[in-house]
């Protein structure tokens, strides 16, 4: 039953991590949420270029996407799933993006691994959905 107590308090601080970096996200800070990144985490990004190894590079395709934003931002993660066993760990969620005019729906995919005794993105995979065939209502 230890392993179910563990668990539950490793998926508790996930989820504590994921509000936190949502915060980061929505102040446009981005020191605060690379922090949340292990150095050699591999990101598939909506945001060009594409792909990024290590949080150094991504902290600074974060910084850029901030400055250039016009207008405020919000986000939104919903139906947020934590799963974690051991010293790994994933999440996902749908999550709503509201800058100025534009909202948008991205889904993500989150890869953790325990690092030093704290939990680290070691993966991350971000993915917006096609709608050329889809009802222009549905959102995911």
């Amino acid at each position: 039953m230890v392993e179910s107590s563990d668990r539950a308090g490793d998926e508790a601080r996930i989820r504590e991590l994921i509000e936190e970096w949502r915060l980061a996200v929505v102040a446009k800070d981005a020191n605060a949420l690379i922090r949340h990144y292990a150095p050699d985490v591999v990101v598939f990004d909506v945001v060009p270029p594409a792909s990024f190894r290590g949080a150094a590079q991504y902290r600074e395709n974060w910084q850029r996407w901030f400055d250039g934003m016009k207008g405020p931002l919000a986000f939104e993660m919903n139906d947020v799933q934590v799963v974690a066993s051991g010293d790994v760990a994933y999440a996902h969620s749908v999550n709503r993006v509201v800058i100025g005019e534009l909202d948008n729906v991205v889904r993500a995919t989150v890869c953790f691994r325990r690092i030093d005794g704290d939990w680290r993105v070691a993966h991350e995979h971000a993915s917006v959905p096609l709608t050329t065939d889809m009802d222009p209502d549905e959102k995911s």
